[in-house]
């Protein structure tokens, strides 16, 4: 028997599968070769799901009640009826002595089916609880592009593939999106040129011009740019004349950007930056992809604002791409917003060891995710979850970090075992995955899990039992961007989303704004600019994820996986390390061990190490115990790649 399944992993591509069940359990996976952009690959993390992963003798398969101290791991095995009780009660109680705020909803991207991580929110809604906002991944960028475009949406796919010049600017998606990378190899095979700027020489630098700039400083390279434009009368006065607001202003700004400051800020030669401009402007069409890690800085919401503004000066409509933002279901109704009827609690999932700290949150329950992993400032996170008048829930798959730290753990599903729609932050369509296997053991999906939690606490919702496969019918019937039928959907395991108008830019005035008011008064200033970011320690720590991980999902998967720290040739010589030699790197925040070596894709005065490694797997600890819990003023996101850290 063959089955539909959609990937949902944290990750642009959103593969679409086809899995073969045989006397119900999984046989083989595949890709969906007649999905138009999975085709015929599936990537790195998808190898051997089945044994290593579904079928792992780790699995979580039985509710588990703490029987030990916390962090220590010891638990005994309960009933659903058991757990679920003592669930139920702890948060009538909490909620009664604390108020509703004090309990505490954390799911994450852990699941990106949009059932199984959104229907949650339904009973937290319902009950009025508190919320971790999910300010740790990409919304600096998000919002620095809402500000100036009004939406995140710019360049799909297809037209990427297009264009004659594509600049990949702080990605790499060699790494974070395999299709994508095969979609730069083929434009370059069509004849593209492609221009890579990261201060990292990655797998995707190899495709073309790699311009090794200086971390932090991409605003600098952007509105220098700008200026050099504008001096050169380069820009697109009637474009900018009927699409944009503030182009005087922001050409003001940049006149402080001459190509000396810029070279001398960013380490780029002037040679290059005038190749790199002069190709922008003549090679049309083009566009700038822009990725996720390098708005993880103190100033990461200025460089985007600053980059995305490139485009406008050139008279490109949306030359641009970030994150696919089609909009196109109700999310109201599928996050039940309506069943609150106070003003909810919300905290950041940034600076939420602080949180923790301040004794705001008695009950918090943990889902899609591993905090105890992938958070900044760990030491204090930990601190935090171990505190005796938190108690926690954690709904996962294997025993994590976090799960480690709970009073009840709950077991969970993989994507085989049940049913839920996937749309992708990359490309256009909507992915069927359907229930392929049973759930093994006792394990339950986040939407069984709540809807027997509501009834469990006598709540009445009609939302809160609606079956999964009337929410994704009920999504799909009444979108107007979605291009087929739900019957057609459940046949070919995918439909495409029609992308909106993007000749209509979503601002207040709308169009590109250059100069925001609203951002203005905001406090995130009117116009994009340069922050200069400075640390009193010697190393800025760059904390990418590793390409077989997704965050610190598979790290069990992958023991042999431990922690290193890559350094440049001329500052391993200056610290007189030798490759293998395991050192400490350490901050203010903390101290973790690694073992060093020797790496000319690292600039001097950057180390690299890969994040969000599980602490029990990485000798107690990772690089995350020293990630900066810094909260940036666009959307409070993080600023983890703004670490700075000494070397002993």
């Amino acid at each position: 028997m063959y089955i539909f399944n959609t990937c949902p992993r944290d990750c642009y591509d959103s593969c679409s599968m086809v899995t073969r069940v045989r006397l119900g359990k999984l046989h083989s996976i595949e890709p969906n070769a007649k999905h138009p952009f999975t085709k015929k690959m599936l990537c790195p993390k998808m190898k051997d799901p089945i044994s290593s992963h579904v079928y792992s003798k780790e699995r979580v398969l039985h509710p588990l009640r703490r029987v030990g101290k916390k962090g220590e791991g010891e638990f005994e095995r309960v009933s659903w009826a058991e757990a679920l009780r003592t669930v139920a009660n702890e948060i009538k109680s909490r909620s009664s002595e604390f108020g509703t705020g004090s309990v505490v909803q954390y799911g994450s991207t852990g699941n990106m089916g949009l059932i199984q991580r959104r229907f949650p929110s339904r009973f937290f809604n319902a009950i009025g609880a508190g919320k971790v906002d999910n300010t740790i991944c990409s919304c600096a960028g998000a919002k620095a592009l809402d500000v100036m475009y009004g939406s995140c949406l710019g360049m799909l796919p297809d037209e990427i593939e297009k264009c004659r010049l594509i600049i990949v600017w702080g990605m790499n998606p060699a790494w974070s999106s395999p299709h994508g990378y095969q979609m730069l190899r083929r434009a370059r095979k069509a004849g593209a040129k492609i221009y890579v700027i990261d201060p990292i020489k990655s797998e995707t630098a190899g495709l073309g011009t790699h311009l090794q700039i200086r971390p932090t400083t991409d605003a600098v390279l952007a509105l220098g740019c700008i200026n050099h434009l504008v001096e050169n009368r380069l820009h697109n006065e009637e474009f900018l004349k009927l699409n944009t607001t503030g182009f005087d202003r922001l050409a003001e700004i940049a006149k402080k950007f001459d190509m000396r400051s810029i070279s001398g800020t960013t380490g780029l030669r002037i040679r290059d930056i005038e190749d790199f401009i002069g190709d922008y402007v003549s090679m049309r069409p083009n566009c700038i992809m822009m990725g996720y890690g390098m708005q993880r800085n103190r100033n990461g919401g200025d460089m985007i604002r600053a980059i995305s503004a490139l485009p406008a000066l050139i008279g490109e409509k949306r030359g641009f791409f970030y994150s696919t933002d089609l909009d196109w279901y109700d999310a109201d109704y599928l996050d039940g917003t309506r069943l609150t009827s106070r003003m909810k609690e919300h905290y950041g999932m940034t600076d939420f060891g602080r949180t923790l700290e301040s004794g705001k949150v008695k009950l918090l329950f943990v889902y899609n995710t591993n905090p105890l992993a992938t958070l900044p400032n760990q030491a204090l996170v930990r601190k935090g979850f171990m505190r005796d008048d938190v108690f926690v829930v954690v709904h996962d798959l294997f025993m994590t970090d976090t799960a480690d730290c709970a009073d009840i753990v709950l077991p969970a599903t993989t994507g085989f075992e049940h049913f839920d729609i996937n749309d992708s932050y990359f490309h256009q369509y909507l992915g069927l995955n359907e229930k392929a296997i049973e759930p093994l053991g006792d394990c339950r999906c986040n939407s069984d899990l709540f809807r027997a939690l509501a009834s469990e606490m006598k709540l009445t919702a009609r939302e809160l039992f609606e079956e999964d496969e009337k929410i994704a019918e009920t999504l799909i019937s009444k979108s107007k961007q979605v291009e087929g039928s739900y019957e057609s959907f459940k046949k070919k395991g995918f439909l495409k989303i029609k992308a909106p108008n993007r000749n209509v830019y979503q601002t207040p005035t709308k169009k590109i704004e250059l100069y925001s008011a609203s951002a203005e008064a905001e406090g995130l200033g009117g116009l994009p600019t340069h922050v200069e970011v400075k640390g009193e320690l010697p190393y800025q720590l760059i904390t990418p994820v590793h390409n077989l991980l997704s965050r610190s999902m598979f790290h069990n998967r992958h023991p042999e996986m431990e922690p290193v720290v890559y350094i440049s040739p001329k500052d391993m010589k200056n610290e007189r390390f030798d490759p293998g030699t395991t050192v400490t790197l350490r901050n203010a925040f903390g101290e973790t061990h690694a073992k060093v070596e020797m790496s000319d894709a690292v600039p001097d005065g950057v180390l690299l190490s890969y994040s969000a490694l599980w602490p029990k797997l990485s000798g107690g600890s990772s690089v995350n115990v020293l990630a900066t819990d810094f909260v940036q003023r666009y959307a409070r996101c993080s600023a983890m790649n703004s670490t700075f850290v000494e070397l002993l």
